[in-house]
C-alpha cells in the first residue's frame, strides 16, 4: 500500500507536509484543529481514499481455477439453484503472465491470458446429486486454445488482441474471463466496456482486500437483433442483476479471488409469475503462482508491442474490445420447415382453429419461417398438400415478419383474384408486432394502385393504417418519411371523396392509424351533418389515447352533445358526452345532462347516459364525488331523472383479476324504437400502468322498422345488419349481413344463417420478445418470448316467422 501525502498550508503561520498512514489522522485532526483556532483562512487538500500500487510481476505465471456455470429455470423468489435447473458448466485454468511493461508507468501492462484443459459438464432436471451436473465430452475440449492479450491499465482493460481465426465462441468466453481482471479499487462509479456491453460501474471499497462492483444498465456494444411487443401491455420486462466480490492479495492488491452472480429475469408483462430465469455465476481464485521465463515483447507502446508479438508468434493479431461477439446459431438434429409442416397439418387444419394445439403449432413453425429463406418458404406454400392449410400458413408468414416469408406470401397471393386468401394475409399482417418499413412501403403501393374490388381497397387503407401506428411506436419511427405520406394521403382522401361509402373507409383507416394529428379531421365529420360520417368519426375518437384529447376538444364535444349548431344522431351524441366525462368534466357539463334528462325527450339516450354516469362513478372518484354533490339537490335527485324507461344500458364488468394485470369490459346497447340500433363491447386488458383494447365486438342494425310493431320508429335508412370487430386496436373491414329488404328476406326464407357460420378466423401473435444477453462469463443468452392466440369467431341464428321470433348465437 502507498501511503499517502496530505499537505496542509495554513495562513495561521504552520505549514506542514505530513506523510500518513492510517495512524496519521490525529494529525490531521491536530491540524484542523490549529486552523480553526487561528484568526486567519485554511486551504487544506485531503485524499478521499488509499491509493494501491497494483500490478503483475514480471517472470511470474499467476495459476487460477476457474469455473463458469448457466442455468435456466422459472423465476425463483431468490437467486438460488434448484433442483429444476438446467444448464451447464464450465471448468479450466487460467494462466496468466505479464509480457511488456510500459517503460515509465509500472500499472501499464500487456497480459497474456492462456486456457488449460477446460471441461464441460452438464445439468439435467434428473442430474446425478448433490449438484446435478455431470462431465460430458464436447467440442470444448478439441477446440485450438490460442492465447488472448489484454492492454491492461491500472485495472481498465482498453483493447484486446486475438490471433486471428480464433474460434468465436471460445474467444468470447476468454473475453469473459478476462472481464474478472477489470476492476478498481476505489469508490468510483463509472461507465465500462466489458463482456457484458456497455455498463454503469459502481465499485465500492470494503477495505484494502475487498471490493464489490455492481453493473447495470448494460447496452449491447455490438448490433443484434432486437424486438419487443410495441403494446406494453403484451410487453415483456427484463430485470437483470449483475454483482462481482473481489478478495485482493495483501502486497500486490491482485486478484486473490473474484465471484461473480448475475441474474436475468423475463417476465410476462401481464402475468409476471410465467416468465424464465437465467442465472450464471463465476468463480476465479489464485491457485499459486510460480517463476517462468517469459517471452519478453519490445516496444516503447502498446502498438509496438503488438507488432513484436505478432512477428514472433508469426501469426496475424485482431485487435478487438472486450465486448463479446454475437454467436452464430447452430442447429443440432433440427427439422426442416417442410417436416414441421406435415407434422402439424392436422393441427393447423380449420376445424381446429380456435384451439391450444393450434396455437401451439403456429408457434412452432413461426421460429423456423423466420430462419428460413425466401426459396423454403416458397416451397412450402406453393406444395398442393399444404393448399388446404395455406390460410393457417399465411398467418404465420405475416407474423414472421420477415422479407422472405413476405416475398414468398407475395408469390402465392394474387391481389387482382379472389379476395379471401389475400385478405387473410392482410388481416394477419395489420396485427404484426414490430412491422419493418419495407413491408409498409409494398403494402403502400398496392394501395396506392387501388382495386376494382371495394372490400379489398378497404382491408388495403386498414392494414396500411394499422402497420403505420405499429411502426410509428417503435423508437424514432415517426420521424421516417413513409409515417407521413401514410398520414397525409388517408387524410386528403377523406376530404376529397365524393360518397358515403368512401368517407366510412378512410375514417375507419384514420381510427387504425391512431396518430394525434389526425383528431382535428376526425373532429370536423363527427360535428358534420351527414349521419354515417359523424358515427364512425366520433367512434374513432372515443377509441383515441386519452393524451389525444384536449380542453379544446371537450368543448367541441360538448356543442355535439348539446345540439348547439345542429341536430346530431344519439349516437353521435352519446359518444361526444361519454368523450367527455371521461376528461374531467366540468359540473355546469354534468348538471347540463342532468337537465336534459329531466325533459325526457330522448329516453333511451338517457338511459344509456345514466347507465354511464352510475357505471363511471364506481372506478371516477371525481365523478363520484360530483354525482353525491349534485344529488343532495331534490332538483336533481329525483324520479323524472333517475327514472328513465328506456331498453338501452351501458355498464362494465371485471371478466378477470390478477396480480399482474386485470381484465374488463364495456358494454353500450342502443335501443332505437325496441330494436337493437348499435352495441359495443370493448374488452380491456390493464397492467399497472398500461391499457389495451384487446377486443371490440360492435352490432349494428339500421331501417327494421318494419319488424318492430306499432311502437317503432323509422330512422329513415333502407334494412341493414352487420358487426364490426376491433382485434388489439386493430378495426377490421365490417361483415355485413344484408342491405335491403329484399336481401333480408332472402336469408330469412333460405335458412342462411341457420347453421353455424364461421365471420372470422385465424392465429395471431400476442407476446414477441428477443433480446439477446451477453453474459459476463462471454455466453450470449437469447431471451425469447412468444405468445399466439387461436381464435374462431362463428354464430348461426333461427328466425321463425311463423311464431314470429328469431333465436341467435354468437360464439368466440
Amino acid at each position: 500500500m502507498v501511503v499517502t501525502t496530505v499537505v496542509l498550508m495554513l495562513h495561521c503561520r504552520v505549514t506542514a507536509a505530513l506523510t500518513v498512514g492510517v495512524g496519521g489522522l490525529t494529525w490531521l485532526i491536530w491540524g484542523a484543529l490549529q486552523c480553526a483556532l487561528a484568526p486567519a483562512h485554511a486551504f487544506v487538500l485531503l485524499s478521499s481514499y488509499p491509493a494501491y500500487t497494483r500490478q503483475f510481476e514480471f517472470g511470474t505465471l499467476y495459476m487460477y481455477g476457474y469455473e463458469t456455470s448457466v442455468l435456466l429455470n422459472e423465476p425463483q423468489p431468490l437467486p438460488v439453484s434448484t433442483t429444476k435447473d438446467v444448464g451447464f458448466r464450465v471448468e479450466l485454468t487460467a494462466e496468466l503472465t505479464p509480457v511488456w511493461q510500459h517503460p515509465t508507468n509500472a500499472h501499464e501492462q500487456v497480459l497474456q491470458l492462456t486456457v488449460v484443459t477446460p471441461k464441460l459438464s452438464v445439468k439435467a432436471r434428473q442430474g446425478p446429486s448433490p449438484e446435478g451436473f455431470a462431465h460430458k465430452t464436447s467440442k470444448v475440449e478439441k477446440y485450438s486454445l490460442h492465447p488472448l492479450f489484454m492492454h491492461w491499465d491500472n485495472g481498465q482493460i482498453k483493447k484486446v488482441y486475438h490471433i486471428d481465426g480464433s474460434e468465436s465462441s471460445v474467444l468470447n468466453f476468454m473475453k469473459g474471463i478476462s472481464s474478472l481482471f477489470q476492476h478498481q479499487v476505489k469508490n468510483v462509479k463509472q461507465v465500462e466496456v466489458d463482456a457484458s456491453g456497455k455498463c454503469e460501474v459502481t465499485y465500492k471499497l470494503i477495505d484494502s482486500t475487498h471490493v464489490t462492483k455492481l453493473k447495470k444498465n448494460c447496452k449491447n456494444v455490438v448490433p443484434v437483433e432486437y424486438f419487443n411487443q410495441t403494446n406494453k401491455v403484451l410487453g415483456a420486462q427484463v430485470d437483470s442483476q449483475v454483482t462481482t466480490s473481489y478478495v485482493l492479495t495483501n502486497d500486490e492488491k491482485i486478484i486473490r479471488k473474484a465471484t461473480s452472480m448475475e441474474t436475468h429475469f423475463l417476465r410476462v408483462e401481464a402475468r409476471k409469475q410465467s416468465g424464465a430465469e437465467v442465472m450464471s455465476k463465476q468463480v476465479l481464485q489464485l491457485k499459486g503462482r510460480e517463476k517462468v521465463n517469459t517471452l519478453k515483447y519490445t516496444g516503447k507502446n502498446v502498438a509496438e508491442v503488438v507488432k513484436s508479438i505478432s512477428s514472433k508468434l508469426k501469426k496475424a493479431l485482431i485487435t478487438d474490445q472486450l465486448a463479446t461477439n454475437p454467436d452464430s446459431k447452430e442447429c443440432i438434429a433440427c427439422k426442416s420447415l417442410k417436416e414441421l409442416v406435415n407434422n402439424f397439418r392436422n393441427t393447423l387444419s380449420s376445424k381446429n382453429l380456435g384451439s391450444k394445439g393450434s396455437a401451439i403449432a403456429f408457434l412452432r413453425l413461426l421460429k423456423k419461417v423466420r430462419e428460413s429463406d425466401q426459396e423454403t418458404i416458397q416451397a412450402v406454400l406453393k406444395d398442393k398438400k399444404n393448399f388446404p392449410i395455406l390460410a393457417q400458413l399465411l398467418d404465420i408468414a405475416a407474423a414472421a415478419q420477415t422479407e422472405p416469408a413476405h416475398k414468398a406470401a407475395k408469390s402465392v397471393l394474387k391481389f387482382n383474384g379472389p379476395t379471401g386468401l389475400p385478405e387473410r394475409y392482410l388481416l394477419s399482417l395489420s396485427l404484426t408486432t414490430h412491422p419493418p418499413e419495407f413491408i409498409i412501403n409494398d403494402i403502400m403501393k398496392l394501395v396506392k394502385k387501388g382495386h376494382k374490388n371495394d372490400k379489398m381497397l378497404e382491408t388495403l387503407v386498414l392494414t396500411i393504417s394499422s402497420l403505420t401506428h405499429t411502426f410509428c411506436k417503435l423508437p424514432s419511427n415517426c420521424k421516417q418519411p413513409i409515417v407521413s405520406e401514410v398520414r397525409n394521403f388517408l387524410a386528403e382522401n377523406l376530404r376529397s371523396c365524393e360518397n358515403e361509402p368512401c368517407q366510412l373507409m378512410y375514417i375507419r383507416g384514420l381510427k387504425n392509424l391512431r396518430m394525434a394529428d389526425t383528431m382535428d379531421v376526425l373532429l370536423e365529420f363527427a360535428e358534420g351533418v351527414a349521419r354515417k360520417p359523424a358515427i364512425y368519426a366520433a367512434r374513432a375518437l372515443q377509441t383515441m389515447p386519452d393524451s389525444y384529447i384536449t380542453k379544446e376538444m371537450c368543448k367541441r364535444l360538448e356543442r355535439i352533445f348539446l345540439e348547439l349548431h345542429h341536430q346530431h344522431d344519439s349516437s353521435v351524441r352519446a359518444m361526444a358526452a361519454d368523450i367527455v366525462l371521461r376528461h374531467k368534466p366540468s359540473e355546469e357539463f354534468i348538471r347540463l345532462i342532468l337537465r336534459l334528462m329531466a325533459l325526457q325527450d330522448t329516453k333511451e339516450l338517457n338511459t344509456l347516459l345514466l347507465g354511464r354516469l352510475r357505471d363511471l362513478a364506481t372506478t371516477d372518484k371525481y365523478i363520484q364525488q360530483m354525482l353525491k354533490k349534485l344529488f343532495q339537490d331534490p332538483k336533481y335527485n329525483n324520479y323524472h331523472i333517475l327514472g328513465q324507461g328506456g331498453l338501452s344500458s351501458s355498464f362494465s364488468r371485471l371478466l378477470y383479476q390478477d396480480k399482474s394485470a386485470n381484465s374488463s369490459f364495456n358494454n353500450m346497447l342502443e335501443i332505437n324504437g325496441g330494436l337493437l340500433k348499435r352495441s359495443t363491447v370493448d374488452v380491456f386488458v390493464e397492467s399497472q400502468d398500461a391499457q389495451m383494447r384487446l377486443l371490440s365486438f360492435g352490432i349494428f342494425a339500421g331501417g327494421l322498422a318494419v319488424f318492430g310493431g306499432e311502437g317503432a320508429v323509422d330512422d329513415g335508412e333502407d334494412a341493414n345488419a352487420g358487426i364490426e370487430i376491433t382485434l388489439m386496436d386493430t378495426q377490421l373491414r365490417p361483415f355485413v349481413f344484408f342491405t335491403g329488404q329484399g336481401e333480408l328476406m332472402g336469408h330469412v326464407w333460405s335458412g342462411t344463417g341457420s347453421e353455424r357460420t364461421t365471420a372470422l378466423q385465424g392465429s395471431l401473435l400476442l407476446q414477441d420478445h428477443m433480446q439477446v444477453v451477453p453474459l459476463q462469463n462471454g455466453f450470449n443468452a437469447e431471451l425469447s418470448l412468444n405468445g399466439a392466440i387461436s381464435y374462431d369467431f362463428a354464430g348461426q341464428v333461427q328466425v321463425s316467422l311463423w311464431n314470429r321470433n328469431a333465436h341467435s348465437l354468437v360464439e368466440v
